[in-house]
C-alpha cells in the first residue's frame, strides 16, 4: 500500500472517530496527502518516512492556529515552525493535524473555551488527560502513530497513563526558543524551567525513534547538548535494581493502580530484578510540592498581565485549598514575580534535587503511580474525584507523583500495564537519573517484549 493510501485511510478513520473523541482541532488534509505522495516518489529520507503523526496545538507550525485554547490568542497563527516540528518533518513524518489542549495547557484534562472537550477512547465519558490529551486520544484511537507533547506537571505522563501509551518526559529540556507556547508570543522572556518536550507512542520502537530524531545537539543555540552520563542497559530485566515509591505525604494509589503496581513489582522480581521500597519523608515531599507550585506560578505568570495573574491565582488557589497539599502561599509567591524570591527558590531547588539524587542513588529506576487512579469522568468544575468509594481532591488525585519529577528535572518513562476490570488503562511511571534517557528507552523495549504493551480500545468505527 502506498503512503498516500495509508494517509487516506487515516483520514477516513479520523472522519469517523474524531467527532467522538475530539482529538484534533485542526487537520491538514491536502498538505498531508501531498507530503505522502512525495514520500511515495522519493527514497526514504529518515526513520519516520511516510509515518502519520500529530503535534500538540501549542507547537508552532507556520500558518496554523497556535492558540493554546486561550481566547486572547484566538486569531494567532504561527509565523514560523518549531525546530522540533521541523526535525520530525525532515525525518519524513506526515503531519496529519494539531491535537487538542486545555486552556493555557494548565489542566490534567482537556477542555476550554475555544475547542470541544476531548474524550477518552476507552470511555467517552472520561478524560484522556491533559495537557497532551488530544494527542493521547488520537494515538489510542489509532488515528496517528506518534504525538509530540510537552510536560510541566504530568502533561505527557497522565495522558499516557489514561490512554495506555508509552510516553517519555525527558530530563528537563524546554527552551524559550524551541517553538513551544508558552511562553506567549510577543513577550521577550527567557526564563524556562521544569518543562520538558517529549514524544508519546503506542510502542517502544517508535518512542525511541522520535527521541533520537528530536534531540540531536544544536550547537549554535546550545540545545540538547550531549552529557557523558553512564547508562544502564542490561540484557534482561534481571539486571535492573528497581525502587518503588508508593506514598507522597500520606497519599497513595487507589486499588486499581495499586494492583497494577503490585503485579508489576511481582513480575519484575520473578524475572530476577531487585525491587526495594523508597521512602520520601514528609518534609522533603512538602519542599518538593511547594517549590513546584511556586516555580510553576513564576513560569506561567511571566507573560501574563497582573489582572490575569490574579485570575489564575483565584482559580488555582481554590483547588489547592480543597487539597491536602498546602501550597497556596507558594502559588501567590510565584505569581508575584519577585526576582529575589525566584533566586531563593532556585537555590532551594538545587538542594532538594541533590537530596532526591542521594535517596535514589542505590537503584537504577524508581517505579511510582502516575495519578492515584485511572481516567476520571469529565470534571470541568474540578470537583473531588471518587476513588474506592471516597472523594479525593482533584489536585491530590492528579499531581503529587508527577510534579515531583518536573521539580527535580529527572527523565520519566510511562509504561502501559494493562486494563482495569472496567476496561480503563493504567500506566506506571519509571524514573531514572538525569540524562539517562537511553536507560529508560532500553527498559521500555525490555518491558514491551515482556508483555507491557498497548491494548487498543474497543471503539466502534
Amino acid at each position: 500500500m502506498s503512503y498516500e493510501q495509508q494517509v487516506k485511510q487515516r483520514f477516513e478513520r479520523i472522519a469517523k472517530l474524531n467527532p467522538k473523541v475530539n482529538a484534533f482541532v485542526e487537520l491538514f488534509h491536502e498538505q498531508a496527502l501531498q507530503t505522502a505522495r512525495q514520500c511515495d516518489q522519493s527514497e526514504p529520507c529518515g526513520p519516520l518516512h511516510g509515518v502519520p503523526i500529530s503535534i500538540k496545538e501549542c507547537y508552532a507550525l507556520q500558518g496554523t492556529a497556535t492558540t493554546i485554547n486561550y481566547p486572547p490568542l484566538r486569531n494567532y497563527r504561527a509565523d514560523k515552525t518549531s525546530m522540533l516540528v521541523q526535525r520530525l518533518i525532515d525525518a519524513g513524518a506526515v503531519i496529519v493535524g494539531k491535537s487538542n489542549v486545555p486552556a493555557l495547557l494548565a489542566d490534567a484534562q482537556t477542555f476550554g473555551p475555544l475547542y470541544p472537550t476531548a474524550n477518552n477512547p476507552y470511555d467517552l465519558s472520561r478524560t484522556p488527560g491533559g495537557s497532551t490529551g488530544g494527542g493521547a486520544a488520537a494515538l489510542a484511537a489509532g488515528l496517528v502513530d506518534l504525538e509530540l507533547g510537552s510536560d510541566i506537571g504530568g502533561s505527557i505522563r497522565n495522558p499516557s497513563h489514561f490512554c495506555g501509551l508509552y510516553g517519555l518526559k525527558p530530563t528537563e529540556n524546554g527552551h524559550a526558543h524551541d517553538g513551544h507556547i508558552p511562553p506567549l508570543p510577543g513577550h521577550d522572556v527567557g526564563i524556562h524551567m521544569m518543562n520538558s518536550t517529549g514524544p508519546l507512542a503506542r510502542d517502544a520502537v517508535r518512542l525511541r525513534q522520535a527521541y533520537d530524531i528530536l534531540y540531536q545537539p544544536d550547537w549554535q543555540q546550545r540545545f540538547y547538548l550531549p552529557v557523558a552520563r553512564p547508562q544502564h542497559q542490561p540484557e534482561s530485566l534481571a539486571g535492573y535494581r528497581f525502587g518503588y515509591l508508593d506514598n507522597f505525604m500520606g497519599l497513595g494509589a487507589g486499588s486499581e493502580v495499586a494492583r497494577a503496581m503490585e503485579k508489576t513489582i511481582a513480575d519484575l522480581r520473578a524475572k530476577g530484578a531487585m525491587v526495594e521500597r523508597i521512602r520520601l519523608d514528609e518534609q522533603l515531599a512538602r519542599r518538593l510540592l511547594t517549590l513546584w507550585v511556586e516555580l510553576f506560578g513564576f513560569v506561567m505568570g511571566q507573560t501574563l498581565s497582573w489582572p490575569v495573574r490574579k485570575l489564575v491565582y483565584w482559580q488555582y488557589s481554590k483547588l489547592l485549598k480543597r487539597s491536602s497539599l498546602p501550597a497556596t502561599k507558594a502559588l501567590r509567591s510565584g505569581l508575584g514575580l519577585s526576582l529575589k524570591r525566584l533566586s531563593a527558590a532556585l537555590k532551594e531547588r538545587d538542594e532538594v534535587i541533590a537530596e532526591v539524587n542521594r535517596l535514589y542513588a542505590q537503584v537504577d529506576v524508581v517505579i511510582s503511580p502516575t495519578s492515584l487512579g485511572p481516567a476520571f469522568p469529565h470534571n470541568h468544575k474540578h470537583e473531588s474525584i471518587m476513588l474506592d468509594g471516597e472523594k479525593v481532591p482533584y489536585v491530590d488525585y492528579c499531581f503529587p507523583f508527577v510534579m515531583l519529577y518536573n521539580l527535580t528535572g529527572q527523565p520519566v518513562l510511562t509504561v502501559p500495564t494493562g486494563l482495569t476490570d472496567k476496561g480503563l488503562p493504567v500506566g506506571l511511571s519509571f524514573a531514572a537519573k538525569h540524562h539517562q534517557e537511553p536507560t529508560l528507552l532500553h527498559l521500555a523495549q525490555l518491558l514491551e517484549d515482556a508483555g507491557y504493551q498497548h491494548t487498543p480500545p474497543q471503539l466502534e468505527v
